[in-house]
């Protein structure tokens, strides 16, 4: 699956980010600071994304103007229209004076909220931290993990900047560990340093694309084999992007369930004690236990790494399944889902966690193509029904930029992306998981904008 990405600016890593992306940059001199972060408030104020730069000693916030304004000449404007701003840490971090985390994360949020009613693109966010003391450092680090809780949902990234001379070897490793990788410069250009979890995942899916690649050219009797460990990668990679929206499913029936225990003492703790009402909390609670395990099933299936399987199945309840597991991620990005799913459809023979890989890659790709519409509505439509073979047909189609022709004779091509950073495997293994299945997947174009691809699948014996 290709993710959806973030120009930076910065060269060292290009688009290689995602939104929802925290990182940081050791820097040695004020000139690499600048650098980087000139590159990086000018790249988002050319996608119409609201800029937040917090400096600090050594930097001024008129040094920070100055240099910012020669690389970005109309800065007035988008000063005056309060697109961009620059603040002294002082006036952030330090109000009257004193470090307070939670009043901190609390402003962060504040302007978060603030600038996603006003229609922005994003928010980038880069703030220095050469103002931080030693008693300060705790307190800090909880304002960072405090922000790996929100960053995944929402369209902002976090570019923290630490000055080298101040960091200590502890320090260092505290900065890496709560960032998703990190910048230094060394011998005269810029190096990333990724967390040994980043390394390991992208070590993985170029084991296994080096294996697939190779089997193909042994025309091994084994290729199945390396085709089911490398869409069990494209499986986990996929969950790894929607780990934020699923754990934000899960809280939800865990906190009504919460708030349902917490009723129910209330009304035990009444003379004489309410049974009626606790008798109606438990019940909560137990609904609500419920919806968290039918989410966690959810995620174990597709994490399931076993040979497929050919048993019937209900495509119906497949794409509810999905699009229960996307539900944050279209909602994140103001996608209008819609579905018209034929009614008493046959069973089909396949298994359930591949066909439902091949819809979660469909609807992700989708919503991610959707996110680059700035007017109009973005629509997610879903249809089932039967096709002209008997078989079931499932039509997924979006109302984002459509497909050119440059790139569409090469979709399902294995290694073919229009993305720098992308693999572009996440078709090419649904093509394979279909055609496996003995159905068929395509991508049409249609009048007005955006996408179609279908997908067929045959029936179980003895269906009609």
């Amino acid at each position: 699956m290709e993710m959806h990405t973030q120009e930076t600016g910065i060269d060292a890593i290009g688009d290689m980010v995602s939104w929802g992306s925290h990182f940081c940059l050791f820097y040695e001199t004020q000139q690499d600071l600048l650098d980087a972060l000139i590159s990086y408030c000018k790249s988002g104020l050319a996608r119409d994304e609201y800029c937040l730069w917090i400096v600090a000693d050594p930097l001024t916030v008129e040094q920070a103007g100055e240099a910012l304004h020669d690389a970005v000449p109309d800065l007035d404007r988008h000063l005056a229209d309060s697109r961009m701003e620059i603040i002294s840490a002082r006036d952030f971090f330090l109000e009257g004076g004193i470090f307070d985390n939670e009043k901190v994360v609390a402003a962060l949020s504040e302007k978060l909220s603030q600038i996603s009613a006003k229609g922005y693109a994003g928010m980038r966010v880069t703030g220095d931290t050469s103002w931080l003391t030693n008693k300060d450092w705790p307190h800090f680090c909880k304002v960072e993990e405090a922000v790996n809780e929100v960053i995944g949902t929402q369209r902002l990234s976090v570019l923290c900047t630490f000055p080298l001379a101040a960091c200590g070897p502890f320090e260092i490793l505290d900065t890496v560990r709560a960032h998703h990788f990190a910048l230094t410069r060394r011998y005269g250009s810029w190096d990333v340093i990724e967390t040994a979890a980043v390394k390991r995942a992208k070590a993985e899916i170029v084991r296994l694309n080096e294996e697939l690649e190779q089997r193909v050219a042994e025309r091994t009797g084994q290729l199945i084999h390396a085709q089911t460990e490398l869409a069990h990668a494209n499986r986990v990679a996929t969950m790894g992007q929607l780990a934020a929206s699923i754990a934000h499913e899960i809280k939800q029936p865990i906190g009504a369930a919460i708030g349902s225990a917490q009723a129910a003492l209330n009304w035990l703790g009444n003379r004489p004690p309410n049974l009626e009402e606790v008798g109606q909390g438990l019940s909560r609670i137990l609904e609500a236990g419920d919806r968290a395990h039918d989410v966690i099933d959810r995620i174990q299936n597709l994490f399931k790494k076993a040979p497929p399987r050919k048993d019937p199945s209900d495509i119906n309840e497949a794409i509810f399944q999905v699009l229960a597991l996307t539900r944050g991620e279209t909602t994140k990005n103001k996608v209008s889902v819609q579905t018209q799913l034929g009614d008493g459809l046959p069973l089909v023979r396949g298994d359930r966690v591949q066909l439902e890989q091949v819809l979660l890659n469909l609807v992700i790709n989708a919503v991610e193509a959707m996110t680059s519409i700035r007017e109009g509505a973005r629509q997610l439509l879903i249809r089932t029904g039967k096709d002209a073979s008997g078989g079931v047909i499932v039509t997924v189609q979006d109302s984002g930029p459509g497909l050119s022709a440059d790139n569409f004779d090469h979709l399902f091509d294995a290694f073919y992306t229009t993305k720098p950073n992308g693999m572009g495997m996440g078709l090419s293994i649904c093509r394979s998981i279909v055609e496996a299945h003995g159905g068929r997947l395509s991508a049409a174009p249609h009048n007005g904008p955006g996408a179609t691809f279908q997908f067929t699948v045959p029936i179980e014996e003895g269906e009609s």
